[in-house]
């Protein structure tokens, strides 16, 4: 078993810091590139040359940044198993093919790269580390904001529009959802920074609601009662409980209304026409059906499709690569082999994050992954996104006993900028003696 002292989660290089900054570079130009081609209103060759380019960037720094060392035997064993696992699934389904391998390249909710996202469990668990990745996540919110603003004709056009629905849930999923993680850790930011999220956060609930996405007001609903049950094990502040537990009561009630009284207010309008109708039955029975006990198990690998026509009209074959529910879809590609070495190492992370720490942070980090797993049903969440990577990150902090009996209050210090890692390393001392 190999562990760290808590020097070491405070201690950073700068050789670490630039590596680090490099990388997080790399998959932001990667991300925004990739969010913008969605748009279908852009020149895909400029996006994907810039796509290439972070691609470069992120796997060359990453393979500099990769330090494997395990806290716990338990995940250390199930988590080799599980990139054995993966690796076999991108294996089976490899091809060189030039449009498979732009495909597998070039796209971020269902290309390679996401079979790659739990290699992240693997870098230095360190505060720095952490800390900025919590700024990556504002850098992403704050491009959310200006796509918004840049196909605002897009997001807010009525009627029924696939290439609208297709925006609102790329941009919020891909760009703004990882804000959600920054509502669990209110502790540790400024009042500004709060702000932003906090705006960012309710943006992407009003497009949800105007394009009727009830998936994705479903996902961003979900971290304010998660947060609500956190602000109450932390402290007892009456009034910030009453504003939250209205602010709660206030997004669930428009939720309800948009199904039963849509006539009397219009901003509801798409979201009653689709009111609870149950738009994945005929696909799911199709899986279903298609699925043999050898798949069952084991898999397609990652070019698996199933027989589904009538459902993509572009689709002349009517075979499907892809299943709006993330528990299918990963049995279609990696069998129930996949989503069982997945469920036993992310499960048990939730109980240890939540129940046996001293801090904020891993008690985020067990509601983050709790959260991910609730929208592994109603949306596509496995993508290479960082809402994905903060689950295999909040993973390897549930797992850690070092970061979870971490003291509050030094985190506080370091994330607010409040004290520099000497600082907070001289108050360590002068706590153990």
């Amino acid at each position: 078993m190999e562990g760290q002292s808590l020097d070491d989660y405070l201690n950073v290089t700068f050789r670490e810091r630039q590596l680090l900054n490099l990388f997080w570079f790399g998959f932001i130009l990667y991300t925004l590139s990739y969010t913008l081609s969605t748009s279908q209103s852009v020149n895909f060759i400029v996006c994907q040359s810039l796509q290439l380019i972070g691609i470069v960037i992120f796997i060359t720094t990453a393979c500099f940044l990769i330090k494997p060392r395990f806290e716990n035997n338990y995940l250390k064993s199930l988590y080799i198993l599980y990139l054995f696992w993966l690796f076999i699934i991108i294996v089976r389904g490899i091809a060189f093919d030039y449009n498979f391998l732009k495909f597998i390249l070039f796209d971020a909710w269902y290309g390679v790269f996401i079979y790659f996202v739990p290699i992240f469990l693997l870098f230095p668990q360190k505060l720095f580390y952490y800390k900025r990745l919590l700024d990556v996540i504002v850098i992403l919110g704050v491009f959310y904001i200006l796509y918004d603003i840049l196909f605002l004709e897009d997001l807010i056009r009525r009627g029924a529009n696939l290439k609208s629905q297709g925006i609102v849930e790329q941009f919020s999923k891909t760009l703004s959802a990882p804000c959600l993680f920054m509502i669990l850790v209110y502790k540790y930011q400024l009042k500004r920074k709060k702000m932003l999220i906090f705006f960012i956060v309710i943006l992407t609930i009003l497009f949800a609601i105007i394009r009727a996405r009830r998936g994705l007001l479903l996902m961003f609903l979900i971290p304010f009662v998660f947060g609500y049950l956190l602000y109450i094990s932390e402290n007892g502040n009456k009034l910030f409980i009453i504003l939250i537990s209205l602010l709660t009561a206030g997004f669930l009630a428009f939720f309800i209304m948009g199904f039963l009284d849509v006539d009397k207010i219009g901003l509801f309008d798409q979201m009653g026409e689709r009111g609870l109708e149950d738009t994945r039955s005929g696909v799911e029975l199709c899986f279903y059906t298609d699925m043999g006990f050898s798949d069952w198990i084991i898999g397609k690998g990652t070019v698996g499709e199933y027989f589904c026509p009538g459902i993509d009209p572009e689709n002349l074959t009517g075979y499907r690569g892809v299943i709006e529910t993330d528990y299918l879809q990963s049995i279609l590609k990696g069998g129930l082999v996949s989503l069982g070495l997945f469920l036993a190492i992310s499960i048990p992370a939730i109980f240890i994050g939540l129940f046996y720490s001293k801090n904020l942070l891993s008690k985020a980090a067990g509601m983050w992954i709790l959260w991910f797993l609730i929208n592994m049903y109603p949306s596509s969440v496995q993508t290479f996104t960082l809402q994905h990577i903060l689950v295999w990150v909040s993973i390897g902090i549930c797992y850690s006993k070092t970061v979870r009996t971490i003291p509050e209050q030094i985190l506080v210090d370091y994330f607010k900028g409040y004290k520099d890692p000497i600082e907070i390393a001289e108050d360590i001392q002068n706590q153990t003696h």
